[in-house]
């Protein structure tokens, strides 16, 4: 999707961090759904209606206003979705920035991990600890490591 790489950091008001960390305790431990999105809202992620996430769920925390959650998606608990990756900083002073979007009535099984720059497509079924490194098809099934599609319902 949009994936970039700038050079360079953005910094992060202290201030900012400790109350993004404060909201990622009740978002990730609240126990009702409706509670967990409105934290996870408060931190700056992108919720439609009828958005169900699970326990745990790390919404990146960096750039958080980064993940766009469509209507009628699930997020199973212990997901991780990030929207940038600081691994090539330490050795290229990069940092690969990407917006990432659940489309609508999508399902992210349990503790998968979603990287930056990716698109889940509609009605999508991404399988239980899968990684997710490319854009998915609407209406199709991807599982492993990195995922691949199992099955596509068109």
């Amino acid at each position: 999707m949009n994936q970039t790489i700038k050079i360079g950091e953005k910094k992060i008001p202290l201030i900012k961090r400790v109350y993004w960390n404060i909201l990622n305790y009740w978002a990730w431990f609240f126990p009702w759904k409706r509670g967990r999105v409105f934290f996870h809202r408060l931190k700056g992620v992108s919720i439609g209606k009828n958005v169900e996430i699970g326990y745990m769920v790390f919404l990146d925390n960096r750039r958080p206003e980064s993940i766009f959650i469509e209507d009628n998606s699930t997020i199973t608990s212990f997901c991780i979705i990030l929207s940038h990756d600081l691994s090539r900083r330490f050795i290229h002073n990069e940092e690969i920035i990407g917006d990432v979007k659940i489309c609508n009535g999508s399902f992210i099984g349990v503790n998968s991990t979603i990287l930056p720059g990716v698109t889940i497509g509609e009605k999508c079924v991404i399988g239980a600890g899968s990684v997710i490194t490319k854009d998915t098809k609407p209406n199709s099934t991807y599982a492993g490591v990195p995922a691949v599609m199992l099955k596509d319902k068109n």
